[in-house]
C-alpha cells in the first residue's frame, strides 16, 4: 500500500508524544490547520488525508474499516514512529476508534470529535431505504469552483470569526484546484457512497464496550441547551458511558459540527487536558 507523502502533514518537535488527527467524511487533512497552533507546543502532529480524500484520492477501491486501519499501520511504518494519541472528527472518530483496538498500534488516549459514538442506525429519521439519499454528497456536475468560494462567503458566519482565512482554506481544499474552473471533489461520488455504506452498519457498541483505554466524547451542539431534536444522541452517549467507565462525554454547546474549526481554543484545551 503506497503512501504519498503528499497526503500528510507533520507539525511539532517530534520528541514529543504524537498525536494522529483524523478528518472526517469529504473532508481533509487541513481541517485541523485551525487547532493545529493550539496543539503543536505539546505534541509532535500528523495529519492525514483518508483513503480516498485529499491527495490520497486516488489507487483506493476498498474502504472497508480494515482496509483503512491497514493505511493508517502502514503510515505509521513509513513514518518509523509510534501513534500515541488519536483525535478523530466525524466519520474519522470511527476510524480513529477501530484504529486504538488494532494490536499494530500502542494508543494511549484517543479524542472522538461528534463521531464514532451514535450509530447511524439509531438516528430517528434514517432507515435501510433511505440513508443512501440522505448522506449522499451533493451534484457539483456543472458546478464553477467560484460557485463555492461565493457560497462560503455569502452563507457561513465567518465575517467575526478569526480564523476566516483557515476555515475557508479547509473548505476549498476539499476540491481538486487543478480542475479549474470546473468543481472537482477530491472525494468522488461513488467512493463517497461506499464509505457511507460502512458508517450505516458500523456498531460503535461494539469496540467501545470493549476499550480499555480512556475516551474523550466532544459533542457539539450548535443551540445552547440540549433540544429534543438531538436527545437521542445524549440518551445514547449515557449509555456508553454507563456501560465503559473509560468513557467521558462532553457537550460543547453553541457550536457547530466542525467543531475543530470553530471552537478551537475550547476544543484544544480540552484535548491536552485529556491526553496530558
Amino acid at each position: 500500500m503506497t503512501i504519498n507523502n503528499n497526503s500528510y502533514i507533520t507539525i511539532g518537535d517530534d520528541s514529543n508524544p504524537t498525536l494522529l488527527l483524523i478528518h472526517g467524511l469529504a473532508s481533509n487533512k487541513h481541517t485541523w490547520n485551525v487547532i493545529i497552533p493550539f496543539l503543536q507546543k505539546y505534541y509532535y502532529i500528523v495529519s492525514i488525508d483518508l483513503p480516498g480524500h485529499g491527495q490520497n484520492s486516488e489507487s483506493f477501491t476498498d474502504f472497508s474499516y480494515g482496509n483503512v486501519v491497514d493505511y493508517i499501520a502502514n503510515l505509521q511504518t513509513h513514518l518509523n514512529l509510534n501513534f500515541d494519541y488519536i483525535a478523530g472528527h466525524s466519520y474519522g472518530a470511527s476510524v480513529a476508534t477501530s484504529v486504538s483496538f488494532d494490536s499494530r498500534f500502542n494508543i494511549k488516549k484517543i479524542s472522538l470529535l461528534d463521531g464514532g459514538m451514535i450509530p447511524m442506525q439509531s438516528i430517528p429519521e434514517m432507515n435501510q431505504e433511505n440513508y443512501k439519499t440522505r448522506l449522499s454528497p451533493p451534484v457539483f456536475t456543472n458546478r464553477k469552483f467560484e460557485s463555492i468560494s461565493d457560497f462560503i462567503d455569502k452563507n457561513l458566519s465567518l465575517k467575526s470569526n478569526p480564523h476566516i482565512k483557515d476555515i475557508k482554506y479547509a473548505i476549498l481544499s476539499n476540491f481538486d484546484h487543478t480542475q479549474k474552473p470546473k468543481l472537482v471533489p477530491f472525494l468522488n461520488r461513488t467512493n463517497h457512497l461506499n464509505i457511507v455504506d460502512y458508517l450505516w452498519n458500523y456498531n460503535p457498541e461494539i469496540i467501545l464496550s470493549q476499550i480499555d483505554i480512556p475516551v474523550l466524547g466532544l459533542m457539539a451542539c450548535k443551540f445552547d441547551s440540549i433540544v429534543d431534536s438531538i436527545s437521542y444522541r445524549c440518551e445514547y452517549t449515557d449509555y456508553l458511558q454507563s456501560i465503559n467507565s473509560r468513557i467521558n462525554i462532553n457537550w460543547i454547546l453553541n457550536t457547530p459540527h466542525d467543531l475543530q474549526l470553530y471552537a478551537p481554543k475550547l476544543v484544544s484545551r480540552k484535548l491536552v487536558e485529556h491526553f496530558s
